[in-house]
């Protein structure tokens, strides 16, 4: 008998916006470069995933639009599905530098994904000098985000060079056949009526408990007013928003290890993300300095999506993201005072609950019918069309991308790199991707060459804010180890301490 396929699957919410609001100029998917030590050989790297693909049955699926948009497009398998159209080869020249691949990898990545097909690509690149392989991958943000797209990569390597081939797919692959437009028509009929009947049973059960329809209706009303406040709050001009984006991409990264950011954290508290918001605002704000941008008075506002994915969710694929939006400052700071700006900001925002409050405000889009969201993409994507600029909006995205912490394989190579690549739409001109692994942070920065033609000058301001940062932090550490006779304070109180005795230009918050 054959292995029944994977089912359909409609999507949700907000796994349509990033079908809805891209232009060809805006494609979203997203993206991964690995750097492998070893030459991986294209026949070899196809072998690998036709040994997995079963394990990732949604990769064999394509998109099927309801008629009219009166629901949610599914992912129905494809009949036309091989494996091999997913894969292109590109020989570089012998010995190519990293240069030469990112701007091989860029003019790959630039093109929007063919619809018509399960909505993936993966390009092997050989050459690069050394005898290292790469990979780039394309896979649409509508069916993961960082999280699910991590976990893919969990199931599409191996813990070690030697590690056994999956169990095989017990029968071949037998694709159901696609839904002709009158089944499409019926079930999306069929979905908005079970939505609607989900959204009454609700409604029975919050006007039966005033106390919950009160604690809903105060939390939704408070996301929205600490939205429009935030939104009406100005903030700087910077030049990579000054215009809507074209498809050319360029591209940097940088590696910073576990070590390093011990050493920061051991001196002066926080997280690691308050480490990466550091470095990458205060590598922006030098940058602002260095093209004679006004800031006075000014933030940067920084989007970072959160995972709000339950433990039951973990393997899922779709997205499930909230978003937090620090205001950090946008003129070049002490490394301790700026750190000191950023641990403060991110915890008067985790105080209130700012993530859990944007999810609860998007998950209301889920009573706006499909085809009034499509038609609503539509008219907001033509407004951003003619207002450009972000004086109400945000100025770029740093996401961040959980790894494994121990080497991985494919097809025998180990990993030595792994950046992530976040898409950039309307006038979000330059975004920041953060994937930790191998006990290292990789940190990717991509932006429109247009509307920042000097994307290595802006790597080198991040690289420089995080080296004064460490070397700050150092100096903290040695000045304990000087006093060690004196009784060691909280971190916090020690990091406060500390600040005091530094000649400070107080950041306020507004």
């Amino acid at each position: 008998m054959v292995e029944a396929s994977k089912p359909s699957h409609r999507l949700k919410t907000q796994d349509t916006s990033f079908l809805y609001h891209e232009t060809p100029n805006s494609p979203l998917h997203l993206g991964i470069v690995q750097n492998f030590d070893g030459e991986i050989e294209f026949e070899s790297l196809i072998e690998h995933f036709e040994g997995r693909i079963h394990l990732l049955p949604r990769y064999r699926q394509r998109l099927v639009f309801a008629p009219f948009n009166l629901a949610h497009p599914t992912l129905e398998d494809d009949p036309n599905f091989k494996l091999r159209n997913h894969f292109t080869r590109h020989r570089l020249p012998t010995r190519a530098t990293d240069v030469e691949l990112t701007k091989a990898a860029m003019h790959a990545y630039e093109s929007p994904l063919e619809r018509s097909r399960p909505l993936w690509e993966l390009h092997l690149f050989q050459g690069l000098e050394g005898g290292r392989s790469a990979l780039l991958w394309k896979i649409h943000h509508c069916i993961v985000d960082g999280v699910s797209a991590s976990q893919l990569l969990a199931t599409a390597m191996d813990p070690r060079p030697d590690a056994p081939a999956p169990v095989p797919e017990r029968e071949p692959w037998a694709p159901t056949n696609l839904p002709n437009r009158s089944k499409s028509l019926l079930d999306a009929v069929t979905a908005l009526v079970q939505n609607r009947l989900d959204e009454v049973r609700e409604a029975e059960r919050l006007l039966i408990s005033p106390r919950r329809l009160a604690e809903r209706g105060a939390a939704m009303a408070g996301a929205a007013a600490q939205i429009l406040q935030m939104m009406s709050r100005p903030i700087v001009a910077a030049p990579w928003n000054s215009g809507l984006v074209s498809r050319a991409r360029s591209f940097a990264w940088l590696r910073v290890s576990f070590g390093d950011l011990s050493v920061i954290r051991n001196a002066l508290g926080g997280t690691v993300n308050d480490v990466v918001l550091s470095i990458v605002s205060e590598g922006a704000a030098r940058y602002l300095k260095h093209h004679d941008v006004p800031t006075a008075g000014l933030s940067l506002r920084i989007a970072c999506p959160v995972s709000e994915r339950r433990g039951s969710e973990a393997g899922a694929m779709g997205n499930r993201l909230s978003a937090m939006f620090p205001e950090l400052p946008a003129m070049p700071m002490d490394p301790v005072e700026g750190y000191r700006s950023v641990v403060e900001e991110t915890e008067r925002i985790k105080a209130a609950h700012g993530p859990q409050e944007i999810y609860s405000v998007g998950a209301a889009a889920d009573l706006v019918s499909p085809s009034l969201q499509y038609l609503i993409s539509r008219i907001t994507g033509g407004i951003a069309r003619m207002i450009i600029g972000p004086p109400m909006g945000i100025n770029l995205v740093v996401t961040d991308v959980p790894g494994a912490q121990v080497p991985m394989y494919l097809a025998g190579r180990q990993m030595i790199e792994f950046i992530g690549i976040v898409p950039l739409a309307g006038p979000l001109g330059y975004g920041v991707t953060v994937v930790s692994y191998n006990q290292s942070l990789f940190i990717g920065a991509v932006a429109d060459p247009r509307l920042m033609p000097d994307m290595e000058f802006m790597k080198s301001c991040i690289a420089d804010a995080f080296e004064e940062l460490k070397a700050a932090a150092q100096r903290v550490l040695k000045g304990h180890r000087n006093h060690s006779h004196i009784q060691r304070l909280p971190q916090r109180t020690l990091t406060s301490a500390t600040h005091d005795t530094l000649n400070r230009r107080q950041y306020k918050h507004s």
